[in-house]
């Protein structure tokens, strides 16, 4: 090995360990093996979270899941992704794409050494990055300065406002039977809170002392 290259080697570590905190911050779905091992992270978990949300946008659910934030973690850190059968699968260069932007080790992870390389992947050939960076938005929002938050409900109109009762009634029952499975959500619908008892059901919390991998939501 060269001075060059461990010069190299050395500065794309560093590039994977900017932070060492050791803190366990995320949405347990999006996070990265580096960071549920506390092993220290940097930009690759940006493109890990990347390919989380691609593979969302191809089958409709996260690659990894689990009931808890520790079956999660495992099945995050067994770096298995399951795609569906032949006549339902994405396109080969999609799931290459996804695979290596899922890459355990962020070294190797698709992205780590610049932007470029997601963006040369064959998956993305013939899309026009300078265009699609000048394609105007369809809304923008006019707002009265850096502060305004008018483009979003207040809390009081999203747990406060009137319920309509028509036609619920019927529905009760049913709601009722599966209740139970949107108890770990953080926010939910004033209907749900009606039916449920509980204006707001309770969030994700750390798990005990016991967990090998504590939780911050």
């Amino acid at each position: 090995m060269n001075s060059t290259t461990h010069m190299y080697e050395h500065s794309l570590a560093q590039e994977t360990k900017q932070f060492t905190d050791q803190q366990v911050f995320g949405t347990p779905d999006y996070l990265a093996p580096e960071v549920i091992l506390r092993q220290g992270y940097g930009k690759p978990v940006d493109w890990w979270s990347l390919g989380i949300i691609l593979y969302e946008f191809l089958i409709g659910v996260p690659p990894f899941y689990g009931d808890t934030p520790e079956e999660l973690f495992a099945d995050t850190l067994s770096g298995v992704i399951e795609w569906p059968s032949e006549d339902e699968a994405p396109p080969e260069d999609a799931r290459d794409l996804v695979t290596r932007l899922l890459e355990q080790d962020p070294i190797a992870r698709l992205g780590t050494t610049g932007s470029h390389e997601v963006k040369e992947h064959h998956f993305f050939l013939g899309l026009n990055w300078t265009a699609l960076l000048r394609q105007k938005a369809e809304f923008i929002p006019q707002l009265d300065g850096e502060d305004d938050t008018s483009y979003f409900d207040t809390r009081a109109d999203r747990y406060n406002h009137e319920l309509e009762t028509d036609d619920d009634d019927d529905d009760d029952e049913e709601f009722s039977n599966f209740s139970s499975e949107f108890s770990n959500f953080s926010t939910c619908s004033p209907r749900y809170s009606r039916i449920c008892g509980s204006p707001v059901p309770s969030p994700v919390t750390s798990p005990g002392p016991s967990s090998p991998c504590p939780l911050t939501v």
